[in-house]
C-alpha cells in the first residue's frame, strides 16, 4: 500500500474538501450578518448621541441668545440663532444647524419653534420677534436606520426621549422619558 493513503487517515498533501469549504463559508457569512448588525446598532447610537449634543448645543445658545441679544426672551428659529451677533463675528449656532430651519445632520432633522404656552416677547437686538419658550425637537431622518428615538428639550434645559418618529410633546413628561 501506498505511504501517502493509509487506511482512515487524509492525504496530507490533501486540500480541503467541498464540504469543509462549503462549511468555512457558512461560519463566515454568520460572522458577517452579525458584524454589520453590531455596526449599524453602533451607527445609530452614535447618531442618537450626536442628537442629544446638539440639542445641549441648542439650548446654550437660546441662554445666550436671551441673556445678550433676546431681552431674556428667546430665538423662535434656528435660523435666528444662527445669525451673527451684534458686535461680533460670530453666531450663536454652528452654520451647519443654523444654516436653515429643518437642517439635518448624522440623521436627524432638528428644529426650534415657540413652546407650549408660548408668547410672543419684546423684539431682540436686530428687532426681529422672540418667544417666552422654545421647543427644540430633534428626529430620526430614516427612522430604524438613522435612529430609532426621537428628541426635545426646552427652557427647562432637560432632554426628553420617545420611540419613533414624533419627538415628545410638551409638557414633558410619560410616556416621554428623561434622558438628560
Amino acid at each position: 500500500m501506498n505511504d501517502h493513503f493509509e487506511r482512515g487517515r487524509r492525504n496530507p498533501e490533501a486540500g480541503m474538501t467541498l464540504i469543509e469549504l462549503c462549511i468555512v463559508i457558512v461560519i463566515l457569512g454568520i460572522l458577517l450578518i452579525v458584524a454589520v448588525a453590531s455596526l449599524q446598532r453602533a451607527r445609530m447610537m452614535a447618531n442618537e448621541s450626536s442628537a442629544i449634543a446638539i440639542l445641549q448645543t441648542i439650548n446654550k445658545a437660546q441662554f445666550a441668545y436671551a441673556s445678550e441679544c433676546g431681552r431674556g426672551h428667546y430665538a423662535t428659529s434656528l435660523i435666528q440663532l444662527g445669525g451673527t451677533r451684534p458686535g461680533r463675528d460670530q453666531s450663536y449656532l454652528a452654520e451647519d444647524i443654523g444654516i436653515a430651519n429643518f437642517p439635518e445632520r448624522n440623521g436627524y432633522r432638528f428644529n426650534v419653534t415657540g413652546g407650549a404656552a408660548s408668547s410672543p416677547g419684546l423684539p431682540d437686538c436686530n428687532n426681529a420677534g422672540t418667544r417666552t419658550t422654545y421647543y427644540a425637537s430633534a428626529v430620526p431622518a430614516a427612522l430604524s436606520r438613522t435612529g430609532s428615538r426621537s428628541f426635545a428639550t426646552s427652557q427647562t434645559n432637560g432632554i426628553w426621549q420617545a420611540q419613533g418618529a414624533v419627538p415628545p410633546p410638551q409638557p414633558f413628561g410619560p410616556p416621554s422619558e428623561y434622558v438628560r
